[in-house]
Protein backbone atom coordinates (compact mmCIF):
# COMPACT_ATOMS: atom_id res chain seq x y z
CA UNK A 1 0.00 0.00 0.00
CA UNK A 2 1.30 3.68 -0.93
CA UNK A 3 -0.67 6.23 1.25
CA UNK A 4 -0.93 9.71 -0.03
CA UNK A 5 -1.64 13.08 1.42
CA UNK A 6 -2.89 15.84 -0.33
CA UNK A 7 -2.92 19.13 1.62
CA UNK A 8 -4.29 21.88 -0.41
CA UNK A 9 -7.29 24.21 0.36
CA UNK A 10 -7.81 24.42 -3.34
CA UNK A 11 -10.65 21.54 -3.75
CA UNK A 12 -9.89 21.37 -8.01
CA UNK A 13 -6.29 21.35 -7.34
CA UNK A 14 -6.88 18.17 -4.68
CA UNK A 15 -8.91 16.40 -6.94
CA UNK A 16 -6.00 17.04 -10.25
CA UNK A 17 -3.35 15.73 -7.41
CA UNK A 18 -5.20 12.98 -6.50
CA UNK A 19 -6.55 11.51 -10.11
CA UNK A 20 -2.92 12.11 -11.39
CA UNK A 21 -1.27 10.20 -8.03
CA UNK A 22 -4.08 7.71 -8.95
CA UNK A 23 -3.14 7.26 -12.82
CA UNK A 24 1.02 7.37 -12.38
CA UNK A 25 0.83 4.49 -10.00
CA UNK A 26 -1.24 2.64 -11.77
CA UNK A 27 0.98 2.72 -14.23
CA UNK A 28 4.19 2.04 -12.45
CA UNK A 29 3.43 -0.63 -10.40
CA UNK A 30 0.66 -2.65 -8.82
CA UNK A 31 0.79 -1.33 -5.45
CA UNK A 32 -2.64 -0.41 -3.66
CA UNK A 33 -3.30 3.19 -3.24
CA UNK A 34 -4.89 5.36 -0.72
CA UNK A 35 -5.47 8.67 -1.06
CA UNK A 36 -6.42 11.25 1.57
CA UNK A 37 -6.84 14.86 1.10
CA UNK A 38 -7.05 17.73 3.97
CA UNK A 39 -7.16 21.57 3.61
CA UNK A 40 -4.56 23.23 6.19
CA UNK A 41 -1.94 23.33 7.81
CA UNK A 42 -4.25 22.41 11.21
CA UNK A 43 -5.21 19.16 9.54
CA UNK A 44 -1.54 17.86 8.31
CA UNK A 45 -0.20 18.80 12.31
CA UNK A 46 -3.47 16.43 13.48
CA UNK A 47 -2.23 13.76 10.95
CA UNK A 48 1.29 13.93 12.17
CA UNK A 49 0.30 13.94 15.51
CA UNK A 50 -1.45 10.95 15.31
CA UNK A 51 1.44 8.74 13.77
CA UNK A 52 -0.74 8.36 10.28
CA UNK A 53 1.21 6.51 7.82
CA UNK A 54 1.87 8.88 4.76
CA UNK A 55 4.66 7.96 1.96
CA UNK A 56 3.98 10.93 -0.52
CA UNK A 57 3.12 14.26 0.90
CA UNK A 58 1.85 16.97 -2.24
CA UNK A 59 1.58 20.43 0.08
CA UNK A 60 1.13 23.58 -1.02
CA UNK A 61 2.69 26.75 0.11
CA UNK A 62 2.25 30.19 -0.09
CA UNK A 63 3.89 33.61 0.17
CA UNK A 64 4.56 34.14 4.02
CA UNK A 65 3.11 31.03 5.17
CA UNK A 66 4.47 29.56 8.24
CA UNK A 67 6.36 26.67 7.84
CA UNK A 68 5.92 25.24 11.38
CA UNK A 69 3.23 22.41 9.98
CA UNK A 70 5.78 21.46 7.62
CA UNK A 71 8.58 21.35 9.67
CA UNK A 72 7.09 19.21 12.53
CA UNK A 73 5.97 17.09 9.32
CA UNK A 74 8.92 16.53 8.25
CA UNK A 75 10.79 15.66 11.30
CA UNK A 76 8.26 13.03 12.60
CA UNK A 77 7.61 11.65 9.08
CA UNK A 78 11.18 11.50 7.74
CA UNK A 79 10.77 8.84 5.25
CA UNK A 80 7.94 10.40 3.64
CA UNK A 81 8.63 12.33 0.55
CA UNK A 82 7.21 16.02 -0.10
CA UNK A 83 6.19 17.76 -3.44
CA UNK A 84 5.94 21.06 -2.54
CA UNK A 85 3.22 22.95 -4.73
CA UNK A 86 3.78 26.59 -4.62
CA UNK A 87 4.02 29.92 -7.27
CA UNK A 88 7.04 30.95 -8.96
CA UNK A 89 6.88 34.17 -7.34
CA UNK A 90 7.12 32.68 -3.87
CA UNK A 91 10.96 32.98 -3.30
CA UNK A 92 13.01 29.81 -2.66
CA UNK A 93 14.46 31.04 0.04
CA UNK A 94 11.23 30.46 2.13
CA UNK A 95 11.10 26.87 1.47
CA UNK A 96 14.69 25.96 0.53
CA UNK A 97 15.70 25.36 4.54
CA UNK A 98 17.02 22.49 6.49
CA UNK A 99 14.43 20.29 7.50
CA UNK A 100 12.14 21.71 5.17
CA UNK A 101 13.34 21.43 2.41
CA UNK A 102 10.84 19.41 -0.61
CA UNK A 103 11.98 16.29 -2.54
CA UNK A 104 10.63 18.04 -5.51
CA UNK A 105 8.59 21.19 -6.88
CA UNK A 106 5.43 21.87 -8.71
CA UNK A 107 4.31 25.32 -9.63
CA UNK A 108 0.82 26.97 -10.35
CA UNK A 109 -0.90 27.42 -12.22
CA UNK A 110 -1.03 23.31 -12.31
CA UNK A 111 -0.77 22.20 -16.00
CA UNK A 112 -2.05 18.61 -16.53
CA UNK A 113 0.91 17.91 -18.87
CA UNK A 114 3.63 19.40 -17.45
CA UNK A 115 2.54 18.41 -13.49
CA UNK A 116 2.66 14.92 -15.08
CA UNK A 117 5.79 14.70 -16.04
CA UNK A 118 7.60 16.03 -12.78
CA UNK A 119 4.66 14.09 -10.97
CA UNK A 120 6.22 10.77 -13.03
CA UNK A 121 9.78 11.76 -11.80
CA UNK A 122 8.38 11.95 -8.35
CA UNK A 123 6.74 8.90 -8.18
CA UNK A 124 9.84 7.10 -9.73
CA UNK A 125 11.86 7.96 -7.61
CA UNK A 126 10.14 7.13 -4.40
CA UNK A 127 9.22 3.75 -6.07
CA UNK A 128 12.89 3.38 -5.89
CA UNK A 129 13.14 4.06 -2.60
CA UNK A 130 10.15 2.15 -1.92
CA UNK A 131 12.17 -1.37 -2.72
CA UNK A 132 14.89 -0.88 0.30
CA UNK A 133 13.56 -1.76 3.64
CA UNK A 134 16.31 -0.01 5.05
CA UNK A 135 15.30 2.41 8.52
CA UNK A 136 11.54 1.14 8.35
CA UNK A 137 9.79 -2.18 8.57
CA UNK A 138 9.14 -4.00 5.22
CA UNK A 139 5.14 -5.54 5.30
CA UNK A 140 4.54 -7.66 2.04
CA UNK A 141 1.83 -10.07 2.31
CA UNK A 142 -0.02 -11.36 -0.97
CA UNK A 143 -2.31 -8.14 -1.83
CA UNK A 144 -0.20 -5.10 -0.74
CA UNK A 145 2.98 -3.94 0.47
CA UNK A 146 3.78 -0.69 3.00
CA UNK A 147 6.53 0.25 4.51
CA UNK A 148 6.20 1.14 8.38
CA UNK A 149 9.07 3.63 9.52
CA UNK A 150 10.27 1.68 13.20
CA UNK A 151 9.52 4.38 15.37
CA UNK A 152 6.05 4.22 14.31
CA UNK A 153 5.70 0.30 15.65
CA UNK A 154 4.38 -0.30 19.29
CA UNK A 155 4.90 -4.24 19.01
CA UNK A 156 4.83 -7.16 17.17
CA UNK A 157 2.33 -10.27 18.26
CA UNK A 158 1.73 -13.47 17.08
CA UNK A 159 -2.75 -14.09 17.18
CA UNK A 160 -4.22 -16.20 15.07
CA UNK A 161 -1.75 -17.90 12.64
CA UNK A 162 -0.16 -14.61 12.11
CA UNK A 163 1.69 -11.78 13.23
CA UNK A 164 0.07 -8.33 13.75
CA UNK A 165 2.31 -5.30 13.96
CA UNK A 166 0.74 -2.33 16.09
CA UNK A 167 0.97 1.41 15.14
CA UNK A 168 -0.55 4.15 16.98
CA UNK A 169 -3.90 3.68 15.73
CA UNK A 170 -3.85 0.59 13.22
CA UNK A 171 -2.84 -3.41 13.00
CA UNK A 172 -1.35 -4.48 9.71
CA UNK A 173 -1.41 -8.65 9.77
CA UNK A 174 1.00 -10.57 8.05
CA UNK A 175 2.36 -14.38 7.91
CA UNK A 176 5.84 -15.29 9.48
CA UNK A 177 6.83 -16.50 12.42
CA UNK A 178 8.21 -15.24 15.59
CA UNK A 179 11.62 -16.78 15.52
CA UNK A 180 12.30 -15.55 11.47
CA UNK A 181 10.98 -11.93 12.64
CA UNK A 182 13.07 -11.45 15.68
CA UNK A 183 16.04 -12.32 14.07
CA UNK A 184 15.40 -9.57 11.32
CA UNK A 185 14.35 -6.70 13.72
CA UNK A 186 16.86 -3.75 14.72
CA UNK A 187 18.32 -4.12 18.21
CA UNK A 188 15.39 -1.41 19.90
CA UNK A 189 13.04 -4.50 19.69
CA UNK A 190 13.39 -7.13 22.10
CA UNK A 191 11.05 -10.73 22.60
CA UNK A 192 8.69 -10.13 25.66
CA UNK A 193 6.69 -12.45 25.79
CA UNK A 194 6.33 -15.61 23.53
CA UNK A 195 3.74 -13.84 21.54
CA UNK A 196 5.37 -10.21 21.68
CA UNK A 197 7.77 -8.31 20.64
CA UNK A 198 7.89 -4.86 21.93
CA UNK A 199 9.85 -1.60 20.53
CA UNK A 200 11.96 -0.72 23.97
CA UNK A 201 12.02 2.95 23.00
CA UNK A 202 8.14 2.97 23.39
CA UNK A 203 8.32 1.81 27.20
CA UNK A 204 7.34 3.95 29.79
CA UNK A 205 7.29 1.80 32.65
CA UNK A 206 8.24 -2.04 33.23
CA UNK A 207 5.83 -2.60 35.92
CA UNK A 208 7.04 -6.41 36.60
CA UNK A 209 5.27 -7.37 39.46
CA UNK A 210 2.18 -7.28 37.51
CA UNK A 211 4.28 -8.78 34.32
CA UNK A 212 3.20 -5.81 32.31
CA UNK A 213 4.79 -3.26 30.01
CA UNK A 214 3.24 0.28 29.79
CA UNK A 215 3.85 1.59 26.41
CA UNK A 216 3.20 5.41 25.07
CA UNK A 217 0.09 6.60 24.50
CA UNK A 218 -1.89 4.42 27.07
CA UNK A 219 -0.72 0.62 25.48
CA UNK A 220 0.49 -2.07 27.00
CA UNK A 221 2.37 -5.75 26.40
CA UNK A 222 2.71 -8.56 28.85
CA UNK A 223 5.72 -9.67 30.03
CA UNK A 224 6.51 -12.64 30.86
CA UNK A 225 8.69 -14.47 33.70
CA UNK A 226 11.21 -16.05 31.15
CA UNK A 227 12.18 -12.46 29.60
CA UNK A 228 12.39 -10.41 32.61
CA UNK A 229 15.87 -10.94 33.12
CA UNK A 230 16.79 -9.09 29.48
CA UNK A 231 15.09 -6.22 30.86
CA UNK A 232 17.42 -5.46 34.13
CA UNK A 233 18.49 -2.69 32.39
CA UNK A 234 15.03 -0.88 31.73
CA UNK A 235 14.08 -1.64 34.93
CA UNK A 236 17.22 0.41 36.48
CA UNK A 237 15.43 3.59 34.23
CA UNK A 238 11.78 2.76 35.32
CA UNK A 239 9.77 3.92 38.41
CA UNK A 240 8.57 0.24 38.61
CA UNK A 241 10.91 -2.61 39.54
CA UNK A 242 10.81 -6.14 40.49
Amino acid sequence: MIAVLVCDRDGRERELLSQNCRKQIAGSCEEELHVDNIPDDTALTRVTNQEQLVNLLYYRFSKGQSVQALRLFRKNCGDAMVMLITDPSVSPLEYLRPGIAPDSLAFRPLKEEQFSEANREFISSFLERFQESEGRFLLTTRDEKALIPWSYIYYFEARDKKIFVRTRHEEYAFYDTMEKLESRLPEMFRRCHRSYIVNTSKILRVISAENYLELTDSIGVPLSRGYRLSFQDLLKKTEVGI
